[in-house]
């Protein structure tokens, strides 16, 4: 039986055949995107970074950024363009390579929800940090009322249904891991709304993604 990174190894490849139409400024990386360019880092971590896609789609509008981009796929970071640094690395077993404070924004996109620990990886995330640095992060909304209806009916939510998830997220569990871990969220907000306007109305049940900004106290 696979594991959980063979799992997300053979998940990188499909994608990585099929990039032209994974990839796309949009949802996720447009919400990273526009808080990168608001924020003009100089020092930033892309954590799960895959095959580079933001910081491909990204460094042109910062102005004298280093971008250091890790994951624990390999096959990922080999494709990986867009970065001064590459690090493979295992959040969940390993924690960060990286001193304290070295980063004034870091980037995590569907990410957490892989992890056994997420709460060690946002101990981590504040660690390496500068005071005021800010994190956008992404996760699947299990709040979401689609998933609440499948919920209803009996079924197993789609987040918590795919294998490679070990842990599910909603906005209140999220801030609450955020406060317990030396950050607070300046912007919750969320994406991949259908229709997209939708997302202005209500975050918590009709964007099937929540899209946060953190800033470390």
């Amino acid at each position: 039986m696979p594991d959980l990174k063979q799992l997300n190894t053979q998940s990188w490849d499909d994608r990585l055949e099929a990039r032209a139409h994974t990839y796309k400024l949009r949802g996720r990386f447009r919400f990273a995107h526009d808080q990168l360019v608001k924020h003009q880092p100089k020092k930033w971590l892309d954590i799960g970074t895959g095959n580079g896609f933001l910081p491909q789609a990204t460094r042109a509008k910062l102005s004298g950024v280093h971008v250091t981009g890790t994951d624990f796929a390999e096959n990922a970071l080999e494709h990986a363009q867009g970065l001064d640094e590459k690090v493979h690395n295992d959040i969940d077993r390993d924690g960060l390579p990286f001193a304290d404070a070295s980063f004034d924004f870091v980037s995590c996109l569907e990410v957490l929800e892989h992890l056994v620990f997420p709460d060690n990886a946002l101990k981590e995330i504040s660690r390496v940090l500068k005071p005021q640095g800010k994190l956008a992060l992404t996760v699947p909304n299990i709040q979401h009322v689609e998933y609440l209806f499948q919920l209803v009916r009996g079924k197993m939510p789609g987040p918590a249904a795919d294998t490679r998830h070990m842990s599910v997220f909603t906005h209140k569990f999220m801030a609450k891991l955020f406060n317990q871990n030396g950050l607070h969220v300046i912007l919750p907000s969320g994406v991949d709304a259908s229709p997209e306007w939708l997302a202005k109305l209500s975050p918590k049940y009709l964007c099937k993604t929540i899209a946060v900004v953190g800033e470390k106290r």
